[in-house]
């Protein structure tokens, strides 16, 4: 009588019993990233044909002498990590962003009418109206940011600080605030940062996680701008100015009262080498990472 509950026997591999070490084609791209929300792509990613490096904030770099398709650069983790060189990266870039300089070169305020006016060296182009906001060349998620809007207010928030580990930029009072996932390809996902009910008014002037809900775009609050595919090409601009093949661009926009005629005034804030990811986040870059490493591997 057979035995209808023994198992199948398997298959044993080629190489079984050989002694040689087995032999992998296959690979799992390597993910260098201490954010939580990016270990599931871990395990989730599917193995490639190569083996890969892909790098969220992390300048991790390999010892052991493999060959390895790279997605964002050591230098353009840097680039992106660091206010100051994002910025100066921007500005050799010609992208779209709010006037700064770096808040070192402070010189003296000077009354402009009913305002006060900033200067960082000779002449009004290197002048800026107060407000102001001070941030930290490596401040993240909202934190190292200062909003400045008397000059007093800068002296109480410079005393004791090493002014040089800060940039100054232009502030402008946009209601609506973005995030775009982009490649050098376009944005393969979106969402708008809203501010919460009840936020205090005190941080209404920025967008960060502990104030924000995420919408996204079939949602009717989304309220996409006419001139999205400009904003579009413009966070790509900012990708490539800083080196990265993926990352999330943060972006400023008018809202329809504050816009005078025609289509919204817009800037990119930053573009960041490791948002964080929820689950539709993560399902976009579980498809995007294998495109940007075929192309990558191709090209």
């Amino acid at each position: 009588m057979i035995n209808q509950s023994r198992k199948p026997l398997r298959k044993r591999p080629a190489n079984a019993g050989t002694g040689a070490p087995r032999q992998y084609t296959h690979f799992r791209p390597q993910i260098r990233s201490r954010h939580p929300s990016h270990r599931p792509l871990r395990q989730q990613l599917i193995r490639l044909p190569f083996r890969s490096l892909v790098r969220f904030g992390s300048s991790y770099e390999p010892t052991d002498g493999i060959a390895r398709v790279i997605c964002n650069t050591v230098e353009a983790i840097r680039n992106s990590a660091n206010k100051l060189r994002m910025k100066r990266c921007f500005s050799a870039g010609d992208v779209k962003t709010a006037k700064w300089f770096p808040a070192a070169n402070h010189t003296v305020f000077m009354r402009d009418g009913d305002k006060v006016r900033m200067y960082f060296g000779d002449g009004a182009e290197n002048s800026m109206l107060l407000p102001v906001v001070a941030k930290s060349h490596t401040g993240s998620r909202g934190r190292g940011n200062t909003l400045i809007k008397t000059s007093d207010e800068y002296r109480a928030w410079a005393r004791g600080k090493d002014l040089g580990n800060y940039i100054i930029e232009k502030y402008h009072n946009y209601n609506k605030e973005y995030r775009l996932h982009v490649t050098k390809d376009g944005c393969f996902y979106t969402n708008r940062k809203m501010l919460r009910e009840g936020t205090p008014e005190a941080e209404r002037w920025h967008r960060h996680d502990s104030n924000c809900v995420w919408i996204k775009e079939d949602n009717p609050s989304f309220g996409k701008p006419n001139n999205w595919n400009n904003i579009v090409s413009e966070c790509v601009k900012a990708l490539k100015a800083v080196g990265l093949d993926v990352g999330a661009c943060d972006v400023k926009v008018q809202a329809k009262d504050q816009v005078e005629r025609g289509a919204p005034d817009f800037f990119i804030i930053e573009i960041n080498s490791a948002p964080s990811f929820g689950d539709l986040t993560l399902e976009k870059y579980l498809v995007e990472i294998p495109k940007i490493l075929r192309d990558k591997r191709n090209g």
